[in-house]
């Protein structure tokens, strides 16, 4: 971007679109240096029963981990009774 004010008058949608392709970018970087590390890695590892079997347990990067999916049980019943609480005060 030249400036900040650039990104100041962008809109919400294209802002997103745009840290999609940086995170995209900066991921694909992790990934190259990720190959490099691994291959200096095993390249002359002494004691192989100790070294790691795969190059995504040697140095994990944010697509390697799992997401969880949706929201605790815990979460949803405190919004709830905040909510009930938020409507009593309103109605």
């Amino acid at each position: 971007m030249p400036s900040l004010e650039s990104v100041y008058d962008m809109s919400w949608a294209e802002f997103q679109i745009r840290l999609f392709a940086y995170r995209r970018m900066d991921l694909y970087e992790w990934e190259k240096l990720r190959e490099v590390m691994w291959v200096t890695y095993i390249a002359n590892y002494q004691d192989v029963k100790k070294m790691a079997k795969r190059k995504e347990q040697f140095f994990p990067l944010r697509k390697d981990k799992k997401q969880s999916q949706g929201v605790s049980q815990e979460h949803k019943d405190k919004f709830l009774e905040e909510f009930k609480k938020w409507q009593t005060q309103v109605g």
